[in-house]
Protein backbone atom coordinates (compact mmCIF):
# COMPACT_ATOMS: atom_id res chain seq x y z
CA UNK A 1 0.00 0.00 0.00
CA UNK A 2 1.58 3.30 -0.98
CA UNK A 3 1.44 6.50 1.06
CA UNK A 4 -1.24 8.12 -1.09
CA UNK A 5 -3.82 5.37 -0.53
CA UNK A 6 -3.61 5.32 3.28
CA UNK A 7 -5.71 8.51 3.79
CA UNK A 8 -8.36 7.22 1.37
CA UNK A 9 -8.47 3.90 3.19
CA UNK A 10 -8.87 5.62 6.57
CA UNK A 11 -11.59 7.88 5.13
CA UNK A 12 -13.60 5.02 3.66
CA UNK A 13 -13.36 2.82 6.76
CA UNK A 14 -14.41 5.66 9.06
CA UNK A 15 -17.24 6.56 6.69
CA UNK A 16 -18.56 3.00 6.80
CA UNK A 17 -18.44 2.98 10.61
CA UNK A 18 -20.35 6.27 10.82
CA UNK A 19 -22.97 5.02 8.34
CA UNK A 20 -23.50 1.93 10.50
CA UNK A 21 -23.97 4.16 13.55
CA UNK A 22 -26.49 6.29 11.65
CA UNK A 23 -28.32 3.09 10.69
CA UNK A 24 -28.53 2.04 14.33
CA UNK A 25 -29.83 5.45 15.40
CA UNK A 26 -32.49 5.62 12.69
CA UNK A 27 -33.76 2.24 11.51
CA UNK A 28 -33.10 0.09 14.57
CA UNK A 29 -34.36 2.68 17.07
CA UNK A 30 -37.51 3.21 14.98
CA UNK A 31 -38.09 -0.52 15.07
CA UNK A 32 -37.64 -0.68 18.83
CA UNK A 33 -39.98 2.31 19.28
CA UNK A 34 -42.71 0.31 17.51
CA UNK A 35 -42.20 -2.58 19.98
CA UNK A 36 -40.48 -4.73 17.42
CA UNK A 37 -37.22 -6.60 17.24
CA UNK A 38 -34.69 -5.92 14.50
CA UNK A 39 -33.40 -9.00 12.72
CA UNK A 40 -29.85 -8.19 11.57
CA UNK A 41 -29.64 -11.23 9.28
CA UNK A 42 -32.59 -10.14 7.15
CA UNK A 43 -32.41 -6.41 7.90
CA UNK A 44 -36.11 -6.27 8.77
CA UNK A 45 -38.12 -5.15 11.75
CA UNK A 46 -40.35 -7.90 13.07
CA UNK A 47 -43.27 -6.78 15.21
CA UNK A 48 -44.69 -8.86 18.05
CA UNK A 49 -47.68 -9.97 15.95
CA UNK A 50 -45.38 -11.33 13.19
CA UNK A 51 -45.76 -8.44 10.75
CA UNK A 52 -42.81 -6.78 9.08
CA UNK A 53 -42.57 -3.07 9.85
CA UNK A 54 -41.12 -0.77 7.21
CA UNK A 55 -40.37 2.82 8.16
CA UNK A 56 -41.58 5.51 5.79
CA UNK A 57 -38.16 7.18 5.59
CA UNK A 58 -36.06 4.17 4.53
CA UNK A 59 -36.11 5.16 0.85
CA UNK A 60 -34.43 8.46 1.69
CA UNK A 61 -31.80 6.77 3.85
CA UNK A 62 -30.09 5.24 0.82
CA UNK A 63 -29.53 8.68 -0.68
CA UNK A 64 -28.42 10.04 2.69
CA UNK A 65 -25.96 7.15 3.15
CA UNK A 66 -24.47 7.86 -0.27
CA UNK A 67 -24.05 11.60 0.34
CA UNK A 68 -22.77 11.16 3.89
CA UNK A 69 -20.39 8.38 2.84
CA UNK A 70 -18.81 10.34 -0.01
CA UNK A 71 -18.56 13.57 2.00
CA UNK A 72 -17.09 11.93 5.11
CA UNK A 73 -14.58 9.88 3.15
CA UNK A 74 -13.42 13.03 1.37
CA UNK A 75 -13.20 15.21 4.48
CA UNK A 76 -11.51 12.59 6.64
CA UNK A 77 -8.96 11.74 3.95
CA UNK A 78 -8.13 15.47 3.62
CA UNK A 79 -7.69 15.74 7.40
CA UNK A 80 -5.45 12.65 7.51
CA UNK A 81 -3.34 14.06 4.66
CA UNK A 82 -2.92 17.36 6.50
CA UNK A 83 -2.07 15.62 9.78
CA UNK A 84 0.65 13.51 8.18
CA UNK A 85 1.57 16.19 5.62
CA UNK A 86 1.15 13.91 2.62
CA UNK A 87 1.09 16.00 -0.54
CA UNK A 88 -0.42 14.73 -3.74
Amino acid sequence: MNKQSIPLFVGVISSIIIILLINDFTVVDDCLNHSGSFNYKTGQCELANGEIHKASFTNYLVAMYFVVGIALAFVISKIVRKLFKLNT
